[in-house]
């Protein structure tokens, strides 16, 4: 992941030198787990990357370019898949409710006809051209800790039957929860699973990390 300094591209797929997910052997405390996946903090560590948030908690979400190639059950599945998000992330009791919109939304949804481990190229944002994508993945961009865009991509390479798992993950993560967990212990506890894309709801310390990320009032 590419730390941010100043203002610049956070990349949710890859960086010389940042860290794109932690391993975790074992169950991570609520502060460990929290910290792994808000600022790249190894447990009993100290963060790698600077805690990023919006600085509003009502957001607007939306597909806003789907190619060809999606059209037919993959375009039902995907925008299936994004009600399902929304209503997990909203019912997790967080002070974070997001709202469907295709108009200029907060956070746009690209499912763009290219395949997996290759650059960006005419995705309509110039600064996300250039840069690598694996099968899916989301790019913020903050300054002084405070996100100011976040966008979401697919490329034709991700199967459709991990659409449910791998957006959700792509949203909250869009929220400024960027890093993944490695291992074999939360393939089936945790949305933030670098090797699976078992779950399709938040798991019970992902609901407490966004929690802690927008607490409510």
């Amino acid at each position: 992941m590419i730390r941010i300094t100043c203002a610049i591209w956070l990349a949710f797929t890859a960086s010389a030198n940042a860290q794109e997910y932690l391993s975790a052997t074992k169950a991570l405390s609520n502060d460990d787990f929290y910290n792994l996946v808000a600022c790249a903090a190894p447990p009993d560590g100290t963060c790698a990357k600077p805690l990023v948030r919006w600085d509003r908690t009502e957001l607007t979400i939306g597909i806003t370019r789907m190619d060809k190639i999606y059209l037919g059950g993959k375009k039902k599945r995907a925008e299936a898949a994004l009600v399902r998000a929304i209503q997990e992330i909203n019912a997790a009791g967080s002070a974070i409710q997001l709202t469907q919109s295709e108009d200029n939304p907060d956070i746009p949804i690209l499912f763009l006809d290219m395949p997996a481990r290759l650059n960006i190229e005419n995705s309509g944002f110039p600064n996300l051209d250039g840069t690598p994508i694996s099968g899916a993945g989301v790019r913020v961009m903050a300054k002084d800790g405070i996100i100011q865009n976040a966008v979401i991509i697919f490329t034709r390479d991700m199967q459709r039957r991990a659409y449910e798992s791998a957006l959700l993950e792509e949203v909250i993560q869009g929220l400024g929860l960027l890093t993944d967990i490695g291992g074999p212990y939360y393939e089936t506890r945790s949305i933030f699973s670098q090797t699976s894309n078992a779950l399709t709801k938040l798991g019970p310390q992902d609901i407490m990390a966004l929690g802690r990320h927008y607490p409510t009032r």
